[in-house]
């Protein structure tokens, strides 16, 4: 009873109400593939440049046809591995087969989650809060290096989502990281696959 009454005494002070859309799921794709920091698509991309660039120095020997193939099938798989991925997230996410409703509850000491597919409402201290990454569409918190729990931006029903950037990292004692492939990353990248092609082009001379 002393639990109870301490849950429905918690002042909100930030609400959120959310669904896993399609469009979270292949936001959530997105989020780990630039947690990991590996920008696999980005990769694949630029590796089925590289191919058509190969092609191209080959002129009409059997080297043009090889990598010219070669790029077709990179940028197929490119387009393909995001859909992909989507759907075998969609058949093991009941929140996204259901639609139900995600509550987020913001307090001052703890906050609360209402998931009508996870059974109890989840209480969860600030201490609990492992890491936190934002970018422009969301806030992603990690509560004990399990759960990663996306909130969108655009979903506050109470409290604005500028003000929840300091609340969050004022309660959690952690810092909000961005989430983002800067230029000098993606030049990095790019850097290092015009490397790989002068490199294979001085191969081929020799």
């Amino acid at each position: 009873m002393k639990e109870n009454k301490e849950e429905s005494e918690m002042t909100p002070v930030y609400e959120v109400r959310t669904k896993h859309t399609g469009q979270v799921l292949k936001d959530f794709i997105s989020f780990k593939e630039a947690e990991r920091n590996a920008h696999i698509t980005f990769r694949i991309v630029m590796l089925g440049i590289c191919d058509v660039t190969l092609a191209y120095l080959g002129k009409g020997s059997a080297l043009t046809y090889i990598f010219g193939i070669l790029a077709v099938l990179t940028f197929a798989f490119a387009l393909a591995r995001k859909p992909i991925g989507v759907r075998r997230l969609a058949k093991a996410d009941k929140n996204y087969q259901n639609q139900s409703e995600i509550h987020f509850i913001f307090g001052e000491s703890e906050f609360r989650i209402e998931n009508p597919d996870a059974g109890d409402p989840q209480r969860v201290k600030y201490g609990e809060v492992a890491f936190m990454y934002t970018d422009n569409k969301y806030y992603y918190i990690n509560v004990n290096n399990e759960d990663m729990h996306m909130i969108p931006k655009e979903d506050f029903t109470l409290g604005s989502p500028e003000g929840f950037y300091d609340f969050i990292m004022d309660k959690t004692g952690k810092q909000l990281k961005p989430l983002k492939l800067t230029w000098k990353m993606k030049t990095s990248i790019l850097k290092q696959a015009w490397m790989e092609v002068q490199s294979q082009k001085n191969t081929d001379k020799k």
